[in-house]
């Protein structure tokens, strides 16, 4: 395990007003804790913590801190940044012993390019990024390496796959790290162009059909005009027609001359004409 020495000088001052001086000449403001250690407050140089950070390749390394002429081993386990420059404002360290296990995150490396992705054109999905692990400070490695070349479409390496030698995995062991998915399939210009026809074709269809309706409607209402104004004609016919009504008959007078009475009947639509004669006296 990479092992990289920084050296801190103690501060005396707590709060926000305190912790902006701090940063204002070119420190960091930190604070160093632990099981077995109470907390300590901290301040680093900005460059000589940049300088660590890089050489130690990540949180994962152990930090010997120089303070006061004592070495204290530590572990990073939060860095705090600024929201809008991204500059690190603060730094949680914590004190380990290298005789007592520790939990702590270390990197993923993924090795090769696998079958299914440089002959099949397969596509590789990665979903974790690190492993939690448990192990003694002396045994803890700078990253995980996985072999994938020989991985095709469909095929996936899961937690429960992977062994680290004197440490334990703390990630349910069901989770994938890494699978191959088949590719996605792009449909040429001309599948597009034929389904683009298809859909057209499927909505003339349908503004034809409608427009027929249309017209079968407007005819039908036609029709219908035609029909009442058929019915209005024949009513005005017969408005001066007498009523006829089935087995009935109905008289009415036309003239008187000399006594003779003459009447027209109407009975079953047939006219009559008939001469009612006088009663002798």
């Amino acid at each position: 395990m990479k092992e990289v020495v920084l050296a801190v000088t103690s501060r005396e001052g707590v709060g926000k007003g305190f912790a902006r001086r701090v940063r204002m000449n070119g420190n960091i403001p930190a604070i160093i804790y632990g099981p077995q250690t109470k907390p300590i407050s901290v301040q680093v140089n900005h460059r000589q913590f940049q300088s660590a950070w890089k050489t130690a390749g990540g949180s994962s390394a152990i930090y010997n801190l120089d303070l006061d002429g004592k070495t204290k081993k530590v572990l990073i386990r939060e860095l705090q940044r600024d929201p809008v420059t991204s500059e690190i404002v603060h730094v949680d360290f914590h004190a380990i012993s290298m005789t007592k296990p520790i939990h702590l995150s270390v990197p993923i490396r993924l090795i090769g390019v696998p079958v299914g992705v440089k002959t099949d054109g397969g596509i590789m999905q990665t979903t974790m990024r690190e492993f939690e692990i448990s192990c003694l400070p002396a045994d803890i490695p700078e990253h995980i390496d996985i072999d994938v070349e020989g991985l095709h479409i469909g095929e996936s390496i899961h937690v429960k796959d992977i062994k680290i030698e004197k440490a334990k995995i703390l990630d349910e062991e069901q989770r994938t790290i890494v699978v191959i998915s088949a590719p996605t399939v792009m449909k040429s210009t001309e599948e597009e162009a034929a389904e683009a026809a298809e859909e057209e074709a499927a909505a003339e269809g349908t503004e034809a059909a409608a427009a027929e309706g249309a017209e079968g409607a407007k005819k039908e209402e036609g029709t219908d005009d035609k029909d009442k104004d058929k019915d209005k004609e024949i009513k005005a016919r017969n408005k001066n027609k007498p009523v006829i009504q089935s087995n009935i008959l109905i008289e009415k007078p036309l003239l008187s001359r000399g006594g003779f009475l003459i009447t027209t009947s109407y009975q079953m639509g047939r006219r009559r004409l008939r001469l009612l004669f006088p009663k002798a006296s």
